[in-house]
């Protein structure tokens, strides 16, 4: 974008900041219309609004090895909870393609929602996650080999306002199929769909913290049993995505609402999420959990990009309102969260600790590592607690407060000079400057991580990084 329509835009945002919180009077919708088409022009004139900001993502496949893959699950049955959603009923469709004898759909959705009911190979069984009876017997009676578990609470916003609900589904409801899968013979691996936010070191964020500990759960079952746990995290997916959705029925709508202006989204399609699934079974290993994630992501899109877009689209022009982040989506991003010594490989998904030892598979499309793992007492300590504490503001206080257990756990077993080259990228002035933030935003991630090198040789190091940073 050139200089001067960043200026202008500068000074559009600022407007439009003032008016959507009356975007209801009349003379304020006006203008804020007026706003949004200035904000078309401009993006417009700088070839952003071309075409869809998403379509390179839209296209974009993975690798996947059929023969192999069919090698594996032929004349198998395999597992799909969640499998009436959307990454859900995408893999089963996926594995039809595959000799496979049986597919079993676990899901708490009406029948009447159901997909492949003319497919003799596809059953459906409804049931909840949570409940761990329900949960075994259905695992007792179909025995399967494969279990694909994509069961969960997907919407941040919706778990920072549902607790205890995400809480269950996530943690005790991903523990529930872990545990099904120790109690069932027949199972010889099973793949949890994770979120590209469990590569955080620690977070406030209710959703980011349940699938973080869920990785933490699978790698653990992972390390003392003779089941194949592995893990795929994803990213923003197009096909499921609230934003998305919204966006595109801008013809319906009389405005669209977004977060904030220089808000990017990294994005894939449902298709190269269930194709990791599948990769997974081949990159699994004994004795802990692998996760895979894509390697070739491309460029983050600013949502409000995407909106103007649609706008442009729908041919009724309606105006852009800023809501700011809401819970669930204000955390800050760290930078120590990315290892700035390869640049060019950078990954969203992928934390300092992972890439050191991350591979990739053979067609070089997928990157594979695995987590900071922890000790089993420790997990189950903390699982337990979790699973005892009842109430919207206690189950948040104790989430956080056992995810904090289980950082510090984790944090034992790293090597401590990455731990300091993770602070000293974290907290470099200059950025921090650019980005106007402060230690305070990063308040319990950096706390933890400063915790982990007391009484070692980086201790006084770490005491000179904070008082030459002016941040203590």
């Amino acid at each position: 974008m050139n200089t001067k329509n960043m200026y202008t835009n500068s000074s559009i945002f600022e407007k439009i900041w003032e008016l959507s919180p009356k975007l209801h009077l009349p003379e304020s919708y006006s203008e804020l219309l007026n706003l949004t088409k200035q904000l078309i022009e401009l993006y417009n004139a700088d070839g952003r609004l071309d075409e869809n900001p998403f379509l390179p993502t839209t296209k974009r496949k993975l690798s996947l090895p059929v023969v192999e893959i069919n090698d594996l699950l032929k004349s198998s049955t395999c597992i799909v909870t969640g499998g009436l959603g959307c990454v859900g009923s995408c893999l089963v469709n996926k594995l039809l393609d595959f000799q496979i004898s049986k597919i079993i759909v676990i899901d708490k959705k009406p029948f009447n929602d159901k997909k492949n009911t003319s497919n003799n190979r596809v059953e459906y069984a409804q049931g909840d996650i949570c409940n761990s009876d329900e949960l075994n017997e259905i695992f007792a009676t179909y025995k399967p080999e494969f279990v694909f578990h994509t069961a969960a609470q997907r919407d941040p916003g919706f778990a920072e306002n549902h607790i205890f609900d995400a809480v269950n589904i996530n943690v005790i409801g991903s523990w529930n199929v872990a545990k099904a899968c120790e109690n069932t013979p027949s199972v010889k691996q099973c793949v949890f769909s994770s979120t590209g936010k469990s590569s955080r070191y620690y977070t406030d964020e209710v959703y980011s913290a349940t699938k973080k500990i869920c990785e933490l759960v699978f790698d653990t079952y992972a390390r003392r049993s003779a089941v194949r746990y592995s893990i795929v995290r994803f990213t923003h997916i197009l096909d499921n995505s609230l934003m998305d959705i919204e966006f595109q029925n801008a013809r319906n709508e009389d405005h669209l609402s977004i977060h904030s202006p220089g808000k990017y989204v990294t994005a894939q399609n449902v298709q190269e999420a269930a194709d990791l699934m599948l990769n997974a079974l081949l990159h699994s290993s004994p004795g802990k959990a692998n996760f895979l994630i894509v390697r070739n992501l491309e460029w983050p899109v600013e949502s409000l990009e995407v909106a103007l877009y649609y706008i442009k689209e729908a041919g009724s022009f309606i105006p852009v309102i800023f809501r700011g982040n809401p819970p669930g989506y204000s955390e800050k991003f760290f930078r120590g969260q990315m290892d700035w010594s390869h640049p060019q490989e950078l990954n969203l998904l992928i934390n300092v600790y992972e890439c050191n030892d991350k591979s990739y598979n053979e067609e070089g499309d997928i990157i594979i590592s695995h987590v900071c793992p922890v000790d089993e007492e420790i997990l189950l300590e903390s699982l337990t607690r979790i699973k005892n504490t009842e109430g919207e503001n206690c189950s948040k206080v104790r989430l956080l407060t056992e995810l904090k257990v289980l950082v510090r756990a984790a944090l034992t077993k790293v090597d401590k000079g990455v731990t300091f080259k993770i602070l000293e990228w974290g907290l470099k002035p200059q950025y921090l400057k650019a980005e106007g933030t402060t230690i305070a935003h990063y308040g319990p991630t950096v706390s933890l991580l400063i915790e982990s090198l007391e009484d070692s040789e980086y201790s006084e190091l770490i005491k000179d990084l904070i008082e030459e940073k002016d941040i203590s």
